[in-house]
């Protein structure tokens, strides 16, 4: 990446947890950065372009945090995975909180355009957690550490939201703990059983993920079915025709996504 485009990036950062990324503008970006606001489009040729590279960018930056507690180690403990939790969960509630807003922000067209860039980069963080708790467990199964995976995933995104309405106090050394003492917990139960998915199935997710032309059709799928059920939910409410007409343009459009791309 080259510097002047990273420097952008980190500023344009530091704008979107400051300020809120829908209170952030381009030329408050153009700002921080001592640069015109038409030299940012020389870079970007958007706001929420900038926006979704920021996105990749903080989830790189942590994966290269928990990538180098991985090169310190030279035998995986259950403290490896606890240094790598706490590693992912630094700075944890202001990523989540930009994620969330962008992804009000974007229109369904930007969703589709831009969503399957950070769906790469989240599956990447998966396999990465899932190659972990294989080492540190001893886990043979893949499948079975992907179920612990998401269950490590879950517990992080939950704990963090009650901690955000100081329902309790936020220790993330407890925390990491806590999940550590949880996921050997659920292996302890997991072991011997069907796995959620299996191999097969874990790899058609791979192949699935890391090819954006293939999640593209799956993202609009996903939002004409989110559509037509608003369609259809205000039509209830308020007894328009005009919704009943809406709704059946999104059942034509869905009827040929279907046909074209089978999915």
């Amino acid at each position: 990446m080259e510097l002047k485009k990273q420097q952008i990036i980190e500023a344009a950062l530091a704008l979107f947890l400051e300020k809120g990324y829908p209170n952030a503008s381009m030329q408050d970006i153009a700002g921080r950065c001592n640069v015109s606001k038409a030299t940012l489009y020389k870079f970007f040729e958007s706001k929420e372009n900038l926006a979704m590279l920021v996105a990749v960018y903080l989830m790189e930056q942590m994966r290269l945090k928990v990538e180098k507690i991985l090169e310190e180690e030279e035998t995986f403990s259950r403290d490896t995975l606890r240094r790598s939790i706490l590693a992912r969960m630094e700075n944890f509630a202001e990523r989540n909180r930009f994620m969330s807003e962008l992804h009000v922000s974007l229109t369904p067209e930007q969703r589709e355009k831009y969503l399957p860039a950070i769906h790469r980069n989240h599956f990447g963080v998966m396999e990465l957690f899932a190659a972990i708790v294989m080492r540190c467990f001893q886990v043979e199964s893949e499948p079975l550490a992907f179920e612990l995976t998401i269950n490590l995933s879950g517990l992080i995104k939950e704990i963090h939201l009650v901690a955000k309405e100081n329902i309790v106090e936020m220790n993330e050394n407890a925390i990491a703990d806590f999940i550590v003492d949880s996921l050997e917990a659920i292996l302890e139960k997991r072991v011997g059983k069907a796995p959620l998915m299996t191999q097969e199935q874990l790899e058609d997710l791979r192949s699935t993920v890391k090819q954006e032309k293939e999640l593209q059709p799956v993202f609009r799928k996903k939002r004409l079915m989110r559509d037509l059920r608003l369609v259809l939910e205000d039509y209830e409410k308020n007894g328009q025709a005009n919704k009943l007409e809406a709704a059946e343009a999104l059942l034509t459009e869905l009827r040929g996504l279907e046909q074209k791309e089978g999915v």
